[in-house]
C-alpha cells in the first residue's frame, strides 16, 4: 500500500480535487477534470428560457456543473479559454452564447438553520455575494430611489425580509437595463437549509422564506434570462415553485444528461489508469459503483478522488462527508416491517416499492417516505420495474457499512 503513494505523488500528474475548487479554478491549476461540458449542450438543445432544476445527491458534481455553467455564461469572463479542449468547444453552434450574459450565482449550500434569524442572516449574505461582484457596474448606472436604497440596505446587511425575497429580482432588472440582455441566475444547493432543519420547529418558517424568495427570483422576474437550480431533491407543496410552468425538473430518473453527473465506468477507468493502479478498477467498482442516473451506472465521483487522493486505500469517504439527519430520524422510527425490509437489503436483496421523486417534508415520515428519500439521497440505487414501481438495492460496500452501523442501533416502534 505505500508504493501505491508514489504515482499519487508524480508531480508530473495532474492533482486531484478534493476540495470542492470552481470550475475555473481546476482549470486553472490544471487538477484532472472529468468533461462534462456537455451538460451545457443538454440545457440550450432543450431551450435558453426557463428554469431547470437539477437533482442530485449531495457531492455528485452539482457545485462543479454549476460553477461550469457561471465560466460558460458569465459576460465577466470574456475571452477565458477553460473550455477550449472541452467537448462543447468541438462544434460552434454553442458559440454565441459562450460569455454572452449577465450571470447572477448564489451559493445557498451554507445557511445556519440554528433560528430563523441566523438563517435570514446568512441568507442576506449570500446575496451580498450574489450581488458583490457587480459593484463597479453599479456605480455607472441609473438607479430610482428604491433600487438604490434595496441594494445599500443589502451591502449593509440591514434589509427587511420582503425586500431580501424581491432582491435579486430587482437586480436583474438593472442588470439588463444595463447590459440590454436577460440574466442568467444559478442558485446552488437551494434545499440544503431544508435538509438541514430537518425534524425542527422552524423547518416551516425556513421553507417559507425560501419560497417567496425562489418565487420573486424565478416567477415575478420578467428580466429572467435562464434559471440553473440545483439540490438533492424536489420539496413538494412547499410554495417554492408553485406557478413555475416552464420550470423543467430533471433527476436522478432523467434519461437526458444522465451521465453528467457522477462518473461512468469508463471515466473512472481512465482515472485508475492515469495514476497508474489500474488493478484498482475492481476495488472502487465495489466500494463506490452502483448507482444508477436514468440510464446510466454511475460511481460517486465524491469517493473515487479522495480514494485516489488516499493513495487507493477505500473508506467511507462520502458518508463521512455529510450530514443525513433526515435518513437516521426515519431508520430510528421505522415500523418492524420496514426494519426486517432493511435487514434484507443489507443481505443483498432488493425490495420492490413505489417511489415518489418530489417529497413533502411537513408529512414526511418512515413508512412512506423512507425509501424515496434514502434513493434521491444517494443511499439507495433504485431501478424501474414495472407499473411505475422500482427496484431498490444498497449499490455499494460504503453505503453497506452504513446502514449496517445504523440497523444494528435501530429499534423497530
Amino acid at each position: 500500500r505505500f508504493q501505491a503513494v508514489l504515482p499519487v505523488l508524480n508531480l508530473r500528474m495532474k492533482q486531484v480535487n478534493t476540495g470542492g475548487l470552481p470550475f475555473n479554478r481546476m482549470r486553472d491549476n490544471d487538477k484532472y477534470y472529468v468533461d462534462k461540458s456537455l451538460l451545457i449542450a443538454d440545457i440550450l438543445d432543450t431551450g435558453d428560457h426557463g428554469v431547470y432544476l437539477f437533482t442530485r445527491p449531495r457531492r455528485f458534481g452539482k457545485t462543479t456543473n454549476i460553477t461550469m455553467l457561471d465560466a460558460f455564461f458569465n459576460i465577466r469572463y470574456q475571452g477565458n479559454t477553460w473550455f477550449d479542449d472541452l467537448e462543447i468547444s468541438k462544434t460552434d453552434r454553442y458559440a454565441r452564447y459562450k460569455n454572452a450574459f449577465p450571470v447572477i450565482h448564489i451559493d445557498l449550500k451554507d445557511l445556519s438553520c440554528a433560528s430563523i434569524a441566523d438563517f435570514t442572516g446568512d441568507l442576506i449574505v449570500a446575496v451580498n455575494n450574489a450581488i458583490n461582484p457587480f459593484s463597479e457596474v453599479l456605480d455607472g448606472i441609473a438607479l430610482s430611489d428604491y433600487e438604490r436604497g434595496l441594494l445599500s440596505d443589502v451591502f449593509s446587511r440591514k434589509v427587511s425580509a420582503s425586500d431580501l425575497k424581491a432582491s435579486i429580482a430587482i437586480m436583474c432588472g438593472i442588470l439588463k437595463r444595463h447590459y440590454g440582455k436577460g440574466v442568467i441566475v444559478l442558485i446552488d444547493e437551494y434545499d440544503r437549509a431544508v435538509t438541514d432543519s430537518f425534524g425542527t420547529e422552524i423547518q416551516s418558517d425556513i421553507m417559507a422564506m425560501l419560497g417567496g424568495f425562489l418565487s420573486s427570483t424565478l416567477k415575478s422576474n420578467p428580466a429572467l434570462q435562464m434559471a440553473y437550480v440545483t439540490g438533492v431533491m424536489k420539496v413538494a407543496k412547499s410554495g417554492m415553485f408553485s406557478g413555475l410552468n416552464n420550470m423543467k425538473v430533471n433527476d436522478i430518473f432523467s434519461a437526458s444528461s444522465d451521465e453528467r453527473f457522477g462518473f461512468t465506468e469508463s471515466e473512472v477507468r481512465a482515472i485508475t489508469e492515469y495514476y497508474g493502479h489500474p488493478e484498482s478498477f475492481d476495488e472502487a467498482k465495489e466500494w463506490y459503483d452502483g448507482y444508477r442516473f436514468g440510464n446510466a451506472e454511475v460511481y460517486n465521483p465524491f469517493s473515487i478522488m479522495n480514494y485516489v487522493q488516499e493513495a487507493f486505500v477505500p473508506q467511507q469517504f462520502w458518508v463521512n462527508s455529510g450530514s443525513d439527519v433526515a435518513i437516521r430520524w426515519l431508520l430510528e422510527r421505522t415500523d418492524t416491517i420496514r426494519f426486517s425490509q432493511i435487514l434484507s437489503l443489507v443481505e443483498g436483496e432488493s425490495i420492490v416499492t413505489r417511489l415518489r421523486p418530489a417529497l413533502t417534508y411537513s408529512r414526511l415520515g418512515p413508512n412512506d417516505s423512507l425509501y424515496s428519500l434514502m434513493v434521491m439521497s444517494g443511499y439507495l440505487k433504485a431501478v424501474p420495474a414495472s407499473d411505475g414501481m422500482y427496484s431498490v438495492s444498497i449499490p455499494n460496500k460504503e453505503i453497506l457499512k452504513l446502514i449496517v452501523d445504523v440497523a444494528e442501533d435501530m429499534r423497530p416502534i
